[in-house]
């Protein structure tokens, strides 16, 4: 009986330190749970800014309205070229070429070397023409020269030159007429020059450096034929007088 007394009052001791234990491990799982909520700081919405007019005093009283909008606009640059502006062709492309043939107008070349651009659909077997107008008359035959081509837009064909045109009718030196229209200086690369990058000589007296038969020819024929007319007629002359006497003395019999 003893044995069995004590063995009931051990169960109770037992599930009394157990339903202790479990109430202590309620206790403080609730105690950290709400120590974790506390710790979070609450989440708080800040409303946007706005802005908001300043009134700034001046001096003698009232005040100026700051305006809010502070940006600046700033235009963008132009690179409009104006109308009568002369705009110069683009170059097709840039050889060296020995002129082989030449007529009033155009000028052949065999190309001998490319320095830039595309002949394609222009030379045939290395050969090409270019269109000079009346420029073609100071390039020299079997000379080579840096040639930069450009596409004529009216006739489509290749042109280059020697000298810069002259503006029709004086240009803006008509008396009358000023545009006031500034034009950007761009250089006209469609050009021909010499092949130590100099100017091919277009002076007046140019055509006639490597003609100088023909100017002596221009030179000697007008004076050997004035000279040669009062020569004749001198002789004509003295030839008629002779005569004339001749006849004179054979009718008064002398």
């Amino acid at each position: 009986m003893t044995q069995h007394t004590t063995q009931h009052l051990a169960g109770r001791w037992a599930w009394r330190a157990s339903l202790v234990v479990f109430l202590l491990g309620l206790l403080f799982g609730g105690t950290g749970f709400s120590t974790a909520k506390a710790s979070v700081p609450p989440t708080t919405t800040i409303p946007p800014t706005t802005n908001i007019p300043i009134d700034e005093p001046i001096e003698g009283g009232g005040v100026v309205d700051t305006p809010t909008d502070q940006s600046t606009t700033v235009p963008a640059p132009t690179n409009t070229v104006p109308v009568s502006c002369f705009i110069p062709t683009p170059v097709q492309a840039t050889f060296v070429g020995r002129l082989s043939a030449s007529d009033r107008r155009t000028a052949r070349f065999e190309v001998t070397q490319m320095r830039g651009g595309s002949l394609n659909g222009y030379s045939v077997a290395n050969l090409v023409d270019v269109q000079y107008d009346e420029d073609v008359r100071y390039l020299d035959l079997d000379q080579s020269y840096i040639v930069a081509v450009g596409i004529d837009q009216s006739s489509g064909v290749l042109y280059s030159k020697i000298r810069d045109p002259e503006p029709l009718y004086g240009g803006s030196q008509v008396v009358g007429v000023n545009s006031g229209v500034k034009c950007p200086e761009i250089e006209d690369a469609v050009r021909t020059l010499t092949m130590d990058a100099r100017s091919v000589e277009s002076g007046v007296l140019a055509p006639l450096k490597n003609a100088k038969t023909k100017l002596g020819r221009a030179i000697l024929l007008p004076f050997l034929w004035v000279f040669g007319g009062l020569f004749g007629l001198a002789t004509i002359r003295a030839f008629v007088v002779t005569v004339y006497r001749t006849g004179k003395r054979a009718w008064s019999g002398q």
